[in-house]
């Protein structure tokens, strides 16, 4: 049976370097098995690594991450945008260890995090830009967790579909980074981004506002 989670509740398996989730992701179906290890094994030297200049792209709608108006100022939100030229779209990953990064903006060079100027975090927390990129400040830290469909059983066998979707959790809440989005179409233009509880299957009604890929690491397979 396959695991299928990485999120809080559900931690099937450890968390994954955000170099480690090739474009197989983890199918695990016959005749793919070995591809998926040996893009695995491919990538793992890397593990540790920083990337820079990927994208961050929701799912459902193709939109991605773009800091408000390519606006260089603290504090300043996130929403989702079709693809341009702007380095506002573009973000480095900087490795902070044990599967965890930080997302920073290349056309500002500030870190997208949880804004804590509320004094607490809650569902709705917006995800904002601020000159801090140090690692070890949770509320800017992310790692890579995977959802999948339901199991479906039969008396004591239960089974699940082969492909998972990737979402970003923060290290901090343990909550996901969320398109907001009261619809359960794909989140729209200009929607902002926030911290929502992660959802736990594919199918849950607000699964499209959570599922992001990093770069080209993602194919539907």
């Amino acid at each position: 049976m396959v695991k299928y989670s990485l999120l809080r509740g559900r931690e099937a398996d450890d968390p994954v370097s955000f170099k480690r989730w090739p474009r197989c992701v983890r199918r695990v179906a016959a005749g793919s098995v070995a591809g998926c290890l040996a893009a695995l094994s491919l990538t793992a030297a890397a593990a540790q690594a920083d990337t820079y200049g990927v994208r961050i792209t929701n799912i459902r709608s193709g939109l991605h991450a773009d800091v408000m108006w390519a606006s260089a100022n603290p504090f300043t939100g996130v929403f989702l945008w079709p693809t341009n030229s702007s380095l506002s779209q573009k973000f480095d990953l900087l490795d902070s260890g044990g599967g965890y990064f930080r997302i920073r903006a290349e056309h500002s060079g500030q870190c997208l995090m949880l804004d804590w100027r509320s004094g607490y975090y809650s569902n709705g927390t917006p995800v904002i830009q601020y000159p801090y990129c140090n690692a070890g400040y949770s509320p800017a830290e992310w790692r890579v967790g995977w959802v999948g469909d339901p199991p479906r059983c039969s008396g004591d066998v239960c089974s699940t579909d082969n492909l998972s979707f990737p979402v970003l959790v923060n290290r901090a809440t343990g909550r996901c980074l969320d398109a907001a989005n009261p619809s359960s179409n794909p989140p729209r233009q200009q929607a902002p981004l926030q911290q929502w509880d992660c959802i736990r299957y594919n199918t849950d009604w607000n699964a499209g506002n959570q599922e992001f890929t990093i770069g080209d690491s993602f194919n539907a397979l």
